[in-house]
């Protein structure tokens, strides 16, 4: 057991270091859904309000599109600690790619029952360009799939251990809801399907 903590403490450090290394630098610029992020989370912190004046906003409504709420305001205490810059914008993506590789291990642990192979997927994951790609700049959809795992987890811990991890799960799949657009079609399917 000790081992397999130690080996997924490892994935967890490299994982890190993958997403976190030149992470102001590599994509080269914030992109224009970036910054509106980002001067959305600056605004929040500064005055409560969005870039329009809306106090604590439900949806951002930003140039031509409307944006989910969840990832700015998980920018708010980066911002804060580390002021206005690429590295703070896009941070809170970078740590939610970082922790999925621990979390994608206990969902699949306690989905499978199978430690090894929840140890492969947690494996796959830190290398998985993709979602190195996604960790490295702010994404919505990464945060949704944070998310997902996280109530996904708690769901099926409240399939095998009782109906207690009922509200845990619920919350993060509530909150995974309010990440990508495509979550408010997946979520519900996904309850229906396992109840």
């Amino acid at each position: 057991m000790k081992k397999i903590f130690l080996l997924l403490f490892l994935l967890t450090c490299v994982g890190g270091f993958l997403r976190f290394y030149h992470l102001t630098s590599n994509p080269p610029s914030l992109n224009i859904d970036e910054v509106a992020y980002g001067y959305d989370a600056y605004s929040i912190l500064k005055t409560g309000r969005d870039q329009y004046g809306n106090f604590l906003p439900l949806f951002f409504k930003s140039v031509g599109d409307y944006k989910n709420p969840i990832l700015i305001y998980s920018m708010v205490p980066s911002i804060y600690l580390f002021g206005l810059n690429e590295f703070s914008v896009r941070f809170s993506s970078a740590l939610a790619g970082t922790l999925s590789i621990p979390l994608l291990y206990f969902l699949i642990s306690s989905v499978l029952k199978k430690k090894k192979i929840a140890l492969l997927g947690s494996m796959l994951i830190t290398i998985s360009p993709w979602h190195i790609y996604y960790s490295r700049f702010a994404s919505d959809h990464l945060m949704g799939l944070f998310f997902l795992i996280i109530g996904a987890w708690f769901f099926q811990k409240m399939l095998d251990q009782g109906k207690l991890w009922w509200i845990l799960s619920a919350f993060f799949l509530s909150i995974s809801v309010y990440t990508y657009h495509s979550q408010r079609v997946f979520i519900p399917l996904f309850v229906l399907a396992d109840c």
